[in-house]
């Protein structure tokens, strides 16, 4: 498992009400939220909850730093726990954070194939009403997990005992963008050759030959690449922090300018997607050219907005001048002008507030529209619209074995099935690793390209649903893996709905055949007057 307390840096988004609409938001998703749970708090409400921690936190005017914790516990794909181990977990870290006492409200994610916990804490203590932050989070929350891994029987994962800081930015950046960072970019192609410098002409020799220069920016160093993107050279490595190169180097000598290098032997860094399996040179492309349009279209609205509302504006003010004029030009007492005079003031106000809020309103409206679309999400967009090559570049993307309970096909192929299957009207999302949500009646199926994904608690109507869905896919010789539980149920439903299918394993097979007698016999004693109900034989596959 992996825990990470996301880093809260702007005002505008520390609003602990603002992080739980985002938390408990469906998004038009049948199976997102799973659970919302409210601690320590007075009330088991949600919307009483929030008001409580709130106006706990208001009640602290001495605290500069951000007074909310957003800590998420994410699980590997396929493992799934039941609600109250996730209660369980969720109490553990915050009494390892030190956050015993705390208010808090957690929600449990289940809309993608990695199970997730969001868990809102409010730093600032209900009775003491001073503020917590936890020192050295990162070596508790990774020894917790080692353990909680262990207990569980949880797939290990590498965690961090170091603040890699550089590291761990690079790889967020990579993972939530698909995209090649600079920052990665560099501590992969050129960080050894610049640690080895002995001198100012030799680093800058390296940049220049990777396209880089090195400026003073504030009390640091930046890199630059050709196409103008940044990065702090202390981020890429302390080593080449200002204060260390100095030293090591003596005092600074820039580089010469590289804005418009083009020599051919000039390693430059371009963001591209980080796929080997695909080319997807053509759609990187065509997304490049998308949002420059996008972003053209959204500076020319802009534009037409702000010069609509300037013109409204001085319209209003040129109306509000000829009011005045008549008011004074009409014979009539000081009192009754004064009057006059306020009436209209109040009116120019009023038009003025209506004039800016109506260009607010488009603004934002106009900024959704043509918003900046990520790489993933502009193949998942793609992918939804029915493009099978966005899919399938989605699809390339997933790493490992999945674990959890699946049908599928007999046999496994290599590459992922792109099919046109679902309809891309009943389609609620399709995941950065390219698993389709998609309604087939009342049932959420669940596609990766090579199974279905069958969650843990899933009803035996269901179940129905989506053997049905996998017999017009894969055809009516299946395969099923995951817990020996899942694996009996889907034989009881095959048995039981009298469904023509076949397993590929044969105790499940000889097991689903015993049920089928089983039920005919039943039937038939039915239809001769004796009312009999099979049991069903619980054995070990």
């Amino acid at each position: 498992m992996i825990a990470k307390i996301i880093p809260i840096k702007s005002v505008r988004k520390s609003s602990f009400s603002v992080l739980i609409q985002y938390l408990t938001d469906p998004q038009d998703k049948s199976e997102r939220v799973s659970q919302i749970n409210v601690s320590n708090c007075y009330t088991d409400d949600l919307t009483a909850g929030l008001l409580e921690i709130q106006n706990t936190q208001e009640m602290n005017k001495r605290a500069k730093s951000d007074k909310t914790c957003h800590l998420v516990l994410s699980f590997p794909e396929g493992e799934r726990l039941s609600l109250s181990d996730l209660n369980a977990i969720e109490e553990r870290f915050c009494e390892a954070l030190g956050f015993n006492g705390h208010q808090r409200i957690s929600v449990v994610h289940d809309d993608t194939n990695n199970l997730h916990m969001h868990i809102a804490i409010n730093k600032i203590h209900p009775r003491s009403l001073t503020i917590h932050n936890p020192y050295y989070d990162y070596k508790k929350v990774a020894k917790l997990c080692e353990q909680i891994e262990q207990e569980y029987g949880l797939t290990t994962v590498n965690h961090e005992t170091v603040s890699d800081k550089a590291a761990r930015v690079a790889q967020e950046i990579e993972i939530r963008t698909g995209v090649e960072s600079l920052l990665g970019w560099l501590k992969r192609e050129c960080l050894d050759e610049l640690k080895q410098s002995d001198n100012w002409q030799d680093l800058n020799r390296v940049l220049k030959t990777h396209g880089l220069e090195i400026k003073e920016r504030g009390n640091g160093f930046v890199l630059v690449a050709n196409n103008g993107v940044a990065v702090k050279a202390s981020l890429v490595d302390r080593s080449l922090s200002k204060g260390n190169l100095i030293q090591r180097l003596g005092a600074f000598i820039p580089g010469v300018h590289l804005a418009q290098s083009s020599r051919s032997d000039t390693k430059q860094y371009q963001p591209r997607p980080l796929q080997s399996q695909m080319d997807t040179s053509r759609l990187y492309a065509r997304y490049q050219q998308e949002q420059a349009n996008s972003a053209r279209q959204r500076s020319s609205q802009w534009a037409i907005l702000r010069q609509n509302r300037d013109q409204l504006i001085d319209r209003t003010k040129r109306e509000a001048k000829l009011k005045r004029n008549i008011i004074k030009s009409i014979k009539a007492g000081r009192l009754a002008k004064k009057t006059l005079y306020a009436t209209a003031h109040q009116q120019f106000k009023i038009t003025i507030a209506v004039i800016k809020s109506d260009y607010q309103k488009d603004y934002q409206s106009s900024k959704t529209r043509h918003s900046r679309m990520g790489w993933l999400d502009w193949l998942a967009k793609e992918a939804k619209n029915g493009n099978a090559e966005a899919l399938a570049v989605l699809r390339s993307r997933r790493v490992g074995q999945f674990k959890g309970n699946q049908v599928s096909a007999k046999k496994s192929h290599d590459g992922f099935s792109t099919d046109g299957h679902f309809k891309d009207s009943l389609v609620e999302s399709i995941s950065k690793i390219g698993t389709v949500t998609y309604k087939a009646g009342s049932t959420t199926i669940r596609d990766d390209g090579k199974r279905l994904i069958v969650l843990p608690d899933t009803s035996r109507e269901a179940l129905k649903d989506i053997l049905q869905v996998a017999m017009k896919k894969y055809g009516s010789h299946l395969a099923i893996n995951g817990t020996e539980q899942f694996r009996l149920q889907i034989a009881q439903v095959a048995a039981q709905n009298q469904m023509r299918i076949t397993f590929d394993d044969k105790r499940l097979e000889q097991y689903r055949q015993q049920l089928m007698k089983q039920y005919k016999v039943s039937r038939a004693q039915s239809v001769g007057g004796i009312r009999s109900i099979p049991s069903t034989p619980r054995r070990s596959l």
